[in-house]
């Protein structure tokens, strides 16, 4: 019995979001900011390991490093996007790309979106960390962003101090339209606020650069929904995820192959917050048009289930690679189930 929780309208959803055989670069690079937005890979800083630099001094490696890396991104320039980004940052966008068969960096440079001036902005302040070796510098102003009308965001660049030189490690943006008291501190350049908001703040520890995969077998996805939960993950000892209370799907690096595969995952419930049911699902992504995704692992809970995780080995046959193609008649084979699945009520 394959789990309601894996039914058609998720796998359609799961199929959407991009692949590059099937989306442009523009659109890898519009999920790679929204998923930017919606949480920082690293944690930010304790507050009591804050910094206040140079004010001045902060703003201008600011500019000077997010204009060459922006004119890098326009111009296509692999040399000075690579001068101007971090360690980190460059190999996962490396490992993005080469996880869905794209051409690193022909594939990331093609039909990039224009990224925003910063003369449409007003500097705020910065952070700093890890004894000066992250920053984070925010400014404030109206951003346009696809066919959207403009609005007023916050613009937060978080760099990292590394061989000597700063680096643009990500870029973050939050609409300021329901946050009028922030709005108004920040316009005060209160960096009191900076402090209080976690998106504001300088990272606490420098990234760490992820080892560079292969080319994959198998494209891979993992969908994760954990409401009130945070879980960390590792696939094949290559590809690292990090999800906490939120519903989101990420391409597994390196992909997935025929044969055995190992998924390494704790769970941990976030204090004050509900935890319904939640569900991991790895799948195994189409390359033929007209194919669909099949799911060959989960772990599907219900509230009341306290599981924390595990280590587990499964495999992919060849049956459900050969379950992908509509016109699949055979029986299709179950995913690993990680928690055995609980029969469906029968009907009266």
């Amino acid at each position: 019995m394959r789990a309601i929780f894996f039914a058609a309208p998720l796998l359609a959803a799961i199929s959407s979001l991009p692949v590059l055989a099937q989306a442009t670069p523009a659109a890898l690079e519009a999920a790679m900011k929204q998923r930017a937005a919606q949480r920082a890979r690293t944690a930010p800083a304790a507050p009591a390991d804050f910094s206040t630099p140079n004010q001045a001094k902060a703003k201008e490696v600011a500019d000077m490093v997010y204009n060459t890396w922006r004119l890098s991104m326009i111009r296509g320039n692999e040399q000075a996007w690579r001068s101007s980004t971090s360690n980190a940052r460059q190999v996962k966008v490396r490992n993005l790309i080469i996880s869905q068969r794209g051409d690193f960096p022909r594939d990331f440079f093609n039909h990039q979106p224009e990224p925003p001036r910063l003369e449409n902005f007003r500097f705020v302040g910065a952070l700093t960390a890890c004894n000066g070796r992250t920053m984070a510098c925010t400014y404030v102003g109206k951003l346009k962003l696809g066919n959207s009308k403009a609005t007023e965001n916050a613009f937060v660049l978080e760099m990292v101090y590394e061989n000597g030189k700063w680096k643009l490690d990500q870029t973050r943006f939050f609409d300021l339209s329901k946050l009028p008291d922030v709005r108004k501190r920040l316009h005060a350049k209160d960096l009191s606020v900076l402090r209080e908001q976690d998106g504001f703040q300088p990272y606490g520890a420098v990234p760490r650069t992820p080892v560079a995969c292969r080319a994959p077998e198998l494209i891979g996805k993992v969908f994760v929904d954990c409401p009130g939960r945070d879980i960390r993950m590792s696939i094949n000892g290559i590809s690292e995820h990090e999800f906490t209370d939120e519903r989101r799907a990420d391409v597994v690096s390196g992909g997935l192959r025929r044969g055995q595969n190992t998924i390494s995952y704790t769970i941990r419930t976030e204090e004050g917050k509900a935890h319904p049911a939640m569900a991991i699902g790895l799948f195994v992504m189409p390359e033929t048009p007209g194919n669909k995704p099949v799911c060959v692992f989960d772990h599907i809970l219900d509230a009341q289930d306290n599981a924390t995780g595990g280590t587990i080995t499964f495999t992919i046959s060849n049956g459900h690679i050969a379950s992908m193609n509509p016109k699949f008649t055979g029986q299709a084979p179950e995913p690993h189930h990680a928690v055995p699945l609980k029969p469906k009520p029968e009907k009266k």
